[in-house]
């Protein structure tokens, strides 16, 4: 009998210590402090209904343009000519007002990736432009995420001057081609 308390004893502690076991969540968390990459299933966004609201939140502003992307993804072009100083990767006042917004419209669907594009005219050298592009997508990237928008949502790219959208041979166009692209799309 005395071994049938103590096998009926350990049964009943194995059982309680299942019940403290932790949820899926604040195990990932422990084991994202101890060093291991754990990736967590992300909710699916109604990207219809999330790419029309920003569209319906964004659209008509002067200081961005809303040009027609695939069904997968939204694009929204910042225009760069005076949201920089010259060879510097600072936001302007003019560019971080425009981001504001956009940072609170796209802050409340974590859902969506925001790829952050800089794009530059061909006036100096390629390589020079490629790396100012970048410079200029990361400073957006983190004066986004300033803004409350998560590090893990966002990307930053620069193109430099190989996707113009205006002709480079004029100060109108060089104008035009510098800008930053933000790509929001769900993850997949």
């Amino acid at each position: 009998m005395p071994r049938f308390a103590a096998l009926a004893a350990c049964a009943l502690i194995a059982t309680l210590s299942a019940c403290a076991t932790p949820p899926a969540a604040p195990r990932a968390a422990a084991a994202a402090e101890n060093g291991r990459h754990v990736t967590l299933p992300t909710p699916k966004v109604d990207w219809p209904a999330e790419r029309d609201r920003i569209k319906g939140a964004l659209g008509g502003r002067p200081d961005l343009s809303l040009p027609t992307a695939s069904d997968e993804q939204l694009r929204i072009l910042v225009p760069g000519a005076d949201a920089f100083a010259r060879d510097d990767a600072a936001p302007k006042a003019g560019l971080r007002t425009t981001l504001d917004k956009i940072a609170s419209v796209l802050a409340v669907t974590p859902e969506t990736e925001i790829l952050v594009i800089g794009h530059t005219d061909s006036v100096g050298s390629e390589t020079y432009n490629l790396q100012l592009s970048i410079r200029r997508a990361e400073a957006v990237v983190e004066y986004l995420r300033t803004r409350g928008i998560a590090l893990s949502r966002l990307v930053a790219d620069g193109r430099g001057e190989a996707e113009p959208i205006a002709d480079n041979g004029t100060e109108t166009g060089r104008a035009r081609n510098r800008r930053i692209e933000i790509v929001v799309r769900p993850f997949k």
